[in-house]
């Protein structure tokens, strides 16, 4: 399958002339990615994936494929596969009948749509299920036949929105490992519209993350996770503790719990207010404090506590610092509420917010 690339450039989606749908989208795709646009309702990620699909058409902008604009491209004709979260199956064909659908819309000979919804079903896992009806399949098996409808093709981009989000946890988890072993597999450029960050970060090399119609950051899991932009960045993706702070110049800055130098420039002068970052599980607790050699060392106040089974959820006060920590089960089988637990980070674990 010939993987391509994707171009947005300042693509803009107004609906009255006035209020921007999506402000200014700026996408570098490369062929055979796996990117994520992930992003609150109305944040502008589904109106940009149907803009690609040609189901909308931009305000302004331009949109490429390989190059080559498709901006006045019909949906039919710009060879991009889509997967729905609804499914969107005909209910009076087989399974067969309707992978093979884009193969006879396209015109494509008998004997070879045969030949290729038999290996789109095996890709998908589905080999024996040629003969069945979409309503004798479930929801897992349904969203894989839907799948195997949108490769079949061998289209240059796949576009998959909210696919998952109608199938229970096992269920998502599973697909979630089935759809990154067929991209891997295929190379084909894939972009993936969620607004689960667990989907996001497990599956992409990249993720956009979408606030207000514009990217707010595009990097990998990694990036986005550890060193967020912004602000929106930092407590949309994951848990954290955002501290506000001041800059004292050359890297420095001040918070409650003390003074400490960056691990990377941020673009600040003395005096100005800044956001830092400190996930939750980057703080230990008990006797983790002394063993993983912590040079912020405080006592938390617990006033909340979340069990998730493999670990647990603290929240409290140290002195006037709210703060959220995350440890192992095991080390919070002797916490309770209202208990006081010496808590501690190292300084390198804070990030500032640029």
């Amino acid at each position: 399958m010939q993987a391509r690339s994707l171009t947005l450039d300042s693509v803009v989606k107004t609906y009255d002339g006035e209020h921007r749908a999506v402000d200014r989208v700026s996408l570098d795709i490369e062929a055979g990615e796996f990117v994520s646009f992930l992003g609150p309702s109305g944040s502008g990620k589904t109106t940009t994936l149907m803009m690609i699909a040609g189901f909308e058409q931009p305000s302004s902008g331009s949109i490429r494929i390989a190059g080559r604009a498709i901006d006045r491209v019909p949906a039919c004709d710009r060879n991009i596969g889509m997967v729905f979260q609804n499914y969107a199956l005909f209910p009076h064909l087989s399974v067969a009948d309707n992978v093979a659908f884009p193969l006879r819309m396209r015109g494509v000979p008998k004997a070879e749509r045969k030949r290729r919804v038999a290996a789109a079903l095996e890709m998908v896992g589905l080999g024996g299920f040629a003969s069945r009806q979409p309503a004798a399949l479930s929801g897992g098996q349904q969203q894989r036949v839907a799948l195997a409808r949108a490769l079949v093709f061998e289209p240059d981009v796949v576009l998959l929105d909210e696919p998952l989000g109608a199938l229970d946890k096992a269920m998502r988890e599973h697909m979630q490992i089935e759809l990154k072993r067929i991209h891997r597999d295929l190379g084909v450029t894939m972009i993936y519209v969620t607004h689960d960050q667990t989907e996001a970060m497990t599956m992409s090399d990249r993720i956009a993350v979408f606030n207000a119609g514009r990217i707010e950051q595009i990097g990998t899991p990694s990036e986005v996770y550890f060193e967020p932009r912004t602000r929106f960045v930092a407590s949309f993706v994951g848990d954290s503790n955002l501290f506000e702070g001041r800059s004292l110049g050359d890297g420095r800055f001040t918070l409650d719990t003390g003074d400490y130098r960056a691990r990377k420039h941020f673009g600040t002068t003395a005096g100005d207010p800044i956001d830092v970052l400190l996930r939750p599980e980057m703080i230990h607790c008990g006797e983790a404090v002394a063993r993983n050699g912590c040079d912020v060392q405080l006592e938390l106040l617990i006033d909340t506590m979340v069990n998730y089974g493999d670990s647990v959820l603290l929240s409290g006060r140290c002195d006037s610092t709210s703060l959220r920590v995350r440890v192992r089960g095991p080390e919070a089988r002797d916490l309770s509420l209202g208990a006081r637990c010496p808590v501690g980070w190292k300084s390198s674990d804070l990030h500032v917010v640029a």
